[in-house]
């Protein structure tokens, strides 16, 4: 074999070649004379740092990734690092090279535009405690209208729901396929699923219900694991014998490096790392043949079970639609993993939050979720996944908006999907996973505000101002705000409004009582929705009643976390916008 691997692990200049007898010899690489282009930086060890510039680092790019693999060997190099070759068979490779991206501004580490959701939360939550004070008799009417906005828009959510929850009904024995079998289009799709500390039997797992698409012969699967992995190279070894006769189109494994200057770990900067290497494989396999229009592009997690039928449906949905090129995709998620074993908190939590998907995110235009589709074209014009933001999909939706110079939909995809929730091995280390996670979401929804403010201006004013408002409202109050409202109401209307009339009173008891019906509407739709992807749940009816009645006092505990957590991204500024990977070790068995 005269093919030749190289492989570079630093900006140290060092890599090594492989040549038929698997010797293996240092190489350096030439440096060019610096140029126009932006230059790569990435360190590996303290205090010292060598600039390659774009034009160089693409050349090394191109030349990897037209070179065949050999067989599979283990080289120890001068890091105490393992250089695997992973072995082929048709397209099947293994790529990791560095990437370049533009530098990241530090901006502002307190003073930022996050502090809208603190204001919200200090103008509406103490409203009911002190406009007593100021009139009796204004409080009296007041207090009701605006706990009244507040439950009648979870009547909304729940009225769009349960109209989404019954599409999905409808279409579950549609075969997708025929729609699109007279198409003089071929679609294809590109596959990413982030991995880091996940057991390699979930990740299994999620990668089989990819393979069992009925599209899997147009599929291009990415599966993106982080330089401290755990075994990673262990991991790469046993997906790829695994999954490499499965009918995959490409089957790519990428390593993405830690320590990337104007990087944070985590999906993120992951997803954005798989993806360019992805596309650089595909375009220099295809060339002029490559049609990013006529590629689909789906980020996953390794918690992800897909309904066989996703690929298909999302196929039928962007060739019929007539707006492609702006629109996302998002399938309804729901949290029924091994959902029926964990506690009340994190299975209510759970339900609602799929509800909220259903009623709120997709048919508002807010924004995707963790499992999501869109066209290679978009993402290559919007610059792929920005590295440095923990709410890549809300991310995504911003950056793309002021590339496309329009409000982005997102359109539903008629079949479900599976993801994992929280969890923890004791119901102590659940409870605080859950918290951990909701903390971290609400701390990425203002940071995603803040980006979303600053960018503002390179949107069309009213696409951007319609946004907004929509995002505001759902994350800002409806989330943040209408759990703590309805506590200090009650906490008024017993303890500090005086001579209230049995009419308001009952009034506010029909308010509960209304809200707890939309709870009840996503107790059904879970009833019958996660049978479709053949999720079997123990739950017995008094339990699910519990599990029901503690609803509000669920939506209170999450409130209070959000609370803390806004705070916390005052004091502590943009330094806490990480993000932490959740714990999903209970979900591999």
């Amino acid at each position: 074999m005269s093919n030749k691997l190289q492989r570079f692990y630093s900006v140290q200049n060092y890599g090594y070649i492989v040549n038929e007898a698997n010797e293996v010899t240092p190489t350096t690489v030439p440096k060019h004379p610096k140029n126009y282009f932006r230059s790569l930086s990435y360190t590996l060890s303290k205090g010292e740092r060598t600039i390659d510039k774009q034009e160089e680092q693409a050349n090394v790019i191109d030349k990897l990734l037209k070179t065949k693999l050999t067989r599979v060997v283990s080289i120890p190099n001068n890091d105490s690092k393992d250089i695997i070759i992973q072995p082929i068979s048709s397209h099947h490779t293994t790529i990791e090279t560095g990437i370049t991206h533009h530098a990241i501004k530090p901006g502002r580490q307190r003073w930022r535009w996050n502090l809208l959701f603190n204001l919200l939360v200090w103008l509406i939550v103490p409203f009911p405690l002190w406009i007593p004070f100021l009139s009796n008799q204004l409080a009296l009417y007041v207090i009701p209208v605006i706990q009244t906005i507040f439950v009648f828009m979870w009547v909304i959510i729940a009225i769009l729901a349960m109209k989404n929850a019954i599409i999905l009904y409808i279409n579950r024995t549609h075969n997708f396929i025929n729609d699109y079998l007279t198409s003089s289009i071929t679609i294809r799709h590109l596959v990413a699923i982030s991995c880091y500390k996940e057991p390699v039997e979930l990740i299994l797992r999620s990668i089989q219900t990819i393979a069992n698409q009925t599209e899997v012969k147009r599929i291009t699967m990415v599966i993106s694991f982080e330089e401290r992995t755990p075994n990673v190279n262990e991991k790469c070894l046993q997906i790829e014998n695994k999954f490499k006769d499965c009918g995959f189109e490409r089957l790519i494994f990428t390593i993405h490096p830690f320590g990337i200057e104007n990087e944070i770990p985590g999906k993120c900067s992951n997803a954005n790392y798989g993806l360019r290497m992805a596309v650089e494989q595909m375009v220099t396999e295809q060339q002029e043949k490559f049609e990013p229009e006529h590629v689909l592009v789906t980020t996953c997690d390794a918690d992800s079970q897909f309904h066989p039928q996703y690929l298909a449906a999302l196929t039928s949905k962007y060739l019929h639609d007539k707006q492609p090129l702006t629109t996302i995709y998002q399938s309804p998620l729901f949290y029924n993993w091994n959902l029926d074993g964990l506690s009340f908190v994190t299975r209510v939590t759970g339900i609602l939050r799929s509800t909220l998907m259903l009623g709120a995110l997709i048919p508002f235009n807010i924004n995707t979720m963790s499992i999501f589709s869109f066209s290679l074209r978009l993402a290559i014009d919007g610059n792929y996944v920005h590295p440095a933001y923990q709410m890549d999909d809300i991310i995504c939706l911003i950056r793309w908006m002021g590339v496309t110079q329009r409000r982005l939909k997102v359109r539903m995809i008629p079949v479900p999907v599976l993801s994992g929730p929280t969890c923890g091995n004791t119901i102590e280390q659940e409870i605080m996973e859950w918290a951990r996670q909701a903390r971290r979401w609400t701390i990425g929804a203002a940071e995603v505000f803040h980006y979303y403010v600053i960018k503002a201006k390179r949107m069309p004013c009213l696409s951007a101002l319609s946004w907004g408002m929509c995002f505001l409202i759902y994350y800002g109050i409806l989330l943040c705000t209408s759990g703590l409202y309805g506590l200090t109401s009650i906490l008024s209307m017993f303890l500090i409004i005086k001579n209230v009339p049995l009419s308001i009173s009952y009034f506010m008891y029909a308010l509960f009582c209304i809200q707890m019906l939309t709870f009840l509407v996503a107790f059904i739709i879970d009833i019958f929705i996660p049978k479709l992807l053949n999720v079997k749940e123990c739950i017995c009816f008094p339990r699910n009643l519990f599990h029901f009645l503690t609803t509000p006092f669920v939506l209170l505990g999450y409130s209070l976390v959000e609370f803390y957590a806004l705070h916390e991204v005052v004091i502590r500024g943009k330094k806490v916008c990480k993000h932490g990977a959740s714990n999903k070790n209970s979900l591999a068995s």
